[in-house]
């Protein structure tokens, strides 16, 4: 048995071996390297009894050897694949269960006899990889070797077939700093981004595509308004950042992926706001970090701030969508929605957006942050005070305490004074995905769902804002019932607003 440690990354097939062989060199690294092709095949039940175990079996093939191979569970975080693998050389493309160690199957030991003598007999080929591989066999200074791979092939069920272009990075022994650094390389001269899906678990997906329907269906992912982090009152404050780190990040290459695929703003919204709950953590736990993680934070901020438009585009999206709330009152202005149109145009298109993501300041800090997550492994996960609790606490009373003070109570306030409070609600809001599920469920969406419904207001307030600053430019009787009906929606969403912003107020937080 050995514990896998990769990399994994899809990346754009533009002379790929040739510029990795070249960045070699260039580096100085003492490598050999090979070429060849492999065939691999995935087995289960045709109940995928295996696979509801999060085990995975594959025989892989060339022309010198067999052997079968047993995947089980493991994290992926960044990029970074960590699993145990146990390999068998066999003499046949059939797998043979009986010959992997009976400890290697979890549960108790009905579910053995069940493994080893039931599936066995109903094995059948689920799904085939097979790609031409070219590695890279990499000894570095320090003693560390590393194997880096270009796979270039498919994966095929059933005539239905998906591309494999992407490189891996394994440690096969020595410091795992090593990976990272000969990662950094890579992500500096191709475009990459991480693969967060094993070859196995594309396999999968694509079988279920192909076989069941519905649960294609059911397995897509679901966009909720922001993330409620899974933390648990035992965890050290430590402890609790590098879970929330983890969990955020997971989410966001989730979507980013989801977003490469079938590009839409709505993704798009739900990217910039993970990365903003990213960032929001090393804010929130700055006493506990040490500095020299905060170029991180930086680093996100300028990635923030690349799609800082996003907003604006959601804006511009709701006036102009035909099933907006909007439209019907614009629609008798062929002018002025041609304005809005032209001026949602101006915005990036998805593919300069998918760059950013196969861009190296992007991956950089994706490999930074995955990088912190492994230094953070060896943080005690649990505590035996209130330490996380007093900690959630502060942070929640001093957020709530400073937008409160903002949004006076008894007060009407501008449509200018709402937008100027933005920040502080999303802030508030954000502490309290971090901090929220310390915390009864009931109680958190009682007072958080009042407050997400002023921050939805406000938001509405600002696309009312964007059709005023294009009405600015515009004149003429015929824009004078836009005008009259803007002015009365404003009113109307303030009064409302007020409303909204009272009853949020009064209710008791949830962490008193």
């Amino acid at each position: 048995m050995s514990i896998e440690i990769e990399l994994k990354y899809l990346i754009i097939n533009d002379n790929v071996v040739e510029k990795i062989t070249s960045l070699l060199n260039e580096k100085s690294f003492n490598f050999s390297q090979s070429t060849g092709s492999l065939a691999n095949c995935y087995f289960d039940s045709s109940d995928l009894l295996l696979r509801q175990h999060d085990i995975g079996l594959r025989v892989r093939s060339n022309n010198t050897f067999i052997e079968q191979t047993i995947k089980m569970s493991g994290k992926v975080v960044g990029g970074l694949h960590q699993r145990q693998e146990y390999n068998v050389v066999i003499d046949n493309k059939s797998p043979n269960l009986s010959l992997f160690p009976t400890k290697i199957w979890p549960g108790s030991s009905n579910l053995n006899a069940v493994i080893i003598n039931q599936v066995q007999s109903q094995l059948i080929s689920l799904f085939s990889t097979d790609f031409e591989r070219v590695t890279w066999l990499i000894q570095n200074e320090n003693g560390s070797q590393i194997e880096l791979v270009f796979d270039l092939g498919c994966i095929t069920v059933d005539g239905a077939s998906e591309s494999i272009c992407e490189i891996e990075l394994e440690l096969v022994k020595g410091d795992t700093s090593d990976l990272f650094i000969l990662a950094k390389l890579l992500s500096e001269h191709l475009q990459l981004r991480p693969g967060i899906k094993s070859k196995a678990a594309r396999g999968y997906a694509l079988f279920a595509q192909q076989h069941d329907k519905q649960a294609a269906i059911q397995s897509t992912f679901k966009i909720t308004r922001l993330e409620l982090i899974p933390l648990k009152h035992q965890y050290s404050i430590k402890k609790s950042f590098a879970v929330g780190i983890e969990f955020s990040l997971t989410q966001l290459q989730k979507i980013i992926e989801i977003y490469c695929d079938a590009p839409s703003l709505s993704l798009l919204t739900k990217i910039t706001e993970l990365l903003a709950l990213i960032r929001h953590g090393f804010w929130l736990f700055e006493e506990h970090l040490p500095t020299s993680i905060q170029v991180i934070r930086s680093d996100l901020s300028k990635l923030i701030k690349e799609l800082s438009w996003v907003e604006n585009a959601v804006y511009f999206q709701e006036l102009t969508d035909k099933t907006g709330n909007y439209r019907k009152r614009l629609a008798y202005s062929e002018q002025l929605i041609s304005q809005l149109k032209f001026e949602k145009s101006q915005f990036p298109e998805p593919e300069t957006v998918i760059n950013i993501f196969y861009s190296s300041r992007f991956n950089l800090t994706l490999i930074n942050l995955t990088q912190l997550l492994l230094s953070l492994e060896s943080d005690p996960k649990e505590v035996k005070n209130d330490e996380l609790i007093l900690f959630a606490q502060e942070k929640l009373e001093g957020n709530l305490t400073l937008l409160t003070n903002s949004l006076m109570q008894n007060k009407k306030l501008t449509l200018t004074e709402y937008l100027s409070q933005q920040k502080l609600l999303i802030r508030s809001l954000l502490t309290g995905s971090w901090c929220g599920s310390l915390y009864d469920k009931g109680e958190r969406l009682e007072f958080r769902d009042p407050w997400l419904d002023v921050k939805q207001g406000m938001d509405e307030l600002h696309t009312l804002l964007t059709l005023q600053q294009q009405l600015a430019s515009i004149s003429g009787e015929q824009f004078e019932k836009i005008h009259n009906w803007l002015e009365s929606k404003v009113d109307s969403l303030l009064l409302a607003l007020d409303c909204s912003r009272k009853n949020a107020m009064s209710i008791t937080p949830y962490w008193h």
